[in-house]
């Protein structure tokens, strides 16, 4: 469930940071939620005009409300920090914005998901979402 778009000014990444980066995403939410893997889905657009000044890349994440602001933060740092890394670019220049919604608001192979951290989402990673 969890949806991160990755705006990057033309030019600035090719298919392997793009990749590479992917996997960053996917190591950060996790180490910071507890996520499985499968679940975590990354877009990229090159655009300059979706891109506010002075910033080269901005990663917007939507994930599932009920997550706290130290995980937040984790996923927030560690994004900006990856990105910035693998553009080989200032940490200044990546913004990451992360937005919450409700879980009962987002489907993952039909289903609607469970609250974090609820018992519901505990039986449901143990099935057929098992990392």
């Amino acid at each position: 469930m969890p949806l991160y778009r990755t705006v990057v000014r033309p030019g600035l990444t090719d298919v392997d940071t793009r990749q590479a980066f992917a996997g960053d995403v996917v190591d950060v939410h996790c180490g910071a939620t507890g996520a499985p893997p499968s679940l975590v889905h990354v877009l990229y657009v090159e655009d300059d005009a979706r891109l506010p000044d002075g910033i080269d890349a901005l990663v917007f994440g939507t994930i599932r409300g009920g997550r706290t602001g130290d995980q937040k933060e984790r996923i927030t740092t560690g994004l900006t920090a990856a990105f910035a890394e693998r553009a080989g670019i200032s940490a200044d220049a990546v913004g990451v914005r992360i937005a919450d919604i409700p879980a009962s608001y987002a489907m993952e192979d039909g289903e609607i998901l469970p609250e974090p951290g609820s018992p519901e989402e505990e039986a449901w990673k143990a099935g057929a979402h098992a990392t």
